[in-house]
């Protein structure tokens, strides 16, 4: 019997330190994933959370000083949890726009936000602001359940597409994710993404958040989107009279990819766009068109940067990008010095009243 009952401690032990260290388990909460049927998706972290730390520390920009902010802004961040929270990354996905474009239904759009923060205070937080502002009719938030996981239906007096409501959906995942989606439909595909490892879209598949990336999108089957959801195909004759052919390159574009992210060294912040054609002698058209609208925003920053701070490091900038085509993408790249940058975005915080 004693011997028996080692066997059991032992395999309490056990099970306990599998569910602890997630032996077994598909819960993934480091990277924003992608659900099947996505077109689009934005992600992004703070900077401060990458290689531009130190200059963030230097600008105030790292800081959860709320100093500066509104008493009543203050106090619904301290209310919400947010001035104690710590977040890692958002993503914001959506669905298919086809139901919405014709005023039938709300696409699948969902946010996923990798924090501490407590969902449940938060609600209450703004059950408590809404009571107090007696707007009890406008908004407000049912307990429900979606997946086996505790979760929030929305309901919004003014949240409707055509004559259709829409009901929000929010959750969290091991108090690690907070989900948050147009519909419960929509919000059960999330949790089994995260969660179970489950329904992830082939399209988007190797998408994720580099390690100093500030801001990544990306948009898949650009032209077959636009073709599906155009009221007309004659809509787009109006781009042949600046592009040749242009409405047929339109619709032959593929996926479609932005980023803004910080170098290794932190010393300049960078962007990279490229979009995938149809053909090589698209990209080169492409490529055309966009170093002429170049060589005209450059001129018009320029003739502002002898009275502008701000205008002249954009032209310098301007002045550096690349546009080439790769085979059939087409790809611009620039870089500003990140600590211009944010030094004038700390310049700008401080006008905040």
């Amino acid at each position: 019997m004693k011997m028996m009952k080692q066997m059991a401690c032992a395999a309490l032990a056990v099970a306990l330190a599998a569910g602890i260290s997630g032996c077994g388990s598909k819960a993934d909460y480091s990277q924003p994933k992608v659900a099947e049927g996505t077109i689009a998706v934005l992600a992004g972290r703070s900077a401060q959370d990458t290689s531009l730390k130190p200059i963030c520390e230097k600008y105030g920009l790292a800081s959860n000083d709320l100093s500066k902010l509104p008493k009543e802004v203050k106090e619904l961040v301290a209310d919400l949890g947010l001035d104690k929270a710590e977040s890692k990354w958002m993503a914001v996905t959506v669905g298919d726009v086809s139901a919405a474009v014709k005023g039938e239904d709300a696409p699948d759009v969902a946010v996923a936000l990798a924090t501490t923060l407590d969902l449940d205070k938060a609600i209450a937080a703004c059950e408590k602001k809404i009571k107090e502002e007696k707007k009890d009719g406008e908004v407000s938030f049912k307990k429900t359940a979606v997946a086996g996981v505790d979760a929030y239906e929305v309901a919004c007096k003014d949240c409707k597409v055509g004559a259709k409501a829409v009901v929000p959906c929010v959750a969290s995942l091991d108090k690690q994710l907070i989900l948050a989606a147009t519909s419960a439909a929509c919000l059960e595909k999330q949790i089994a993404l995260y969660r179970d490892g489950k329904g992830a879209s082939a399209e988007f598949g190797a998408f994720s958040l580099k390690a100093n990336d500030l801001i990544r999108v990306k948009v898949a089957k650009v032209g077959e989107n636009v073709k599906k959801n155009l009221p007309s195909p004659d809509m787009l004759q109006a781009v042949n009279s600046m592009l040749p052919d242009g409405d047929k390159l339109i619709l032959g574009l593929g996926t479609a990819e932005i980023a803004v992210a910080a170098s290794a060294d932190g010393k300049n912040v960078a962007l990279d766009v490229s979009l995938e054609t149809a053909a090589d002698a698209d990209a080169d058209k492409l490529v055309t068109l966009a170093k002429t609208g170049l060589m005209t925003l450059t001129a018009m920053v320029k003739g502002q940067a002898e009275k502008d701070a701000d205008a002249k490091a954009a032209a310098a900038a301007l002045e550096a990008a690349k546009i080439v085509a790769e085979g059939k993408v087409a790809r611009l790249s620039a870089s500003v010095d990140a600590d211009a940058a944010l030094k004038a975005l700390a310049e700008k915080a401080k006008d905040i009243k």
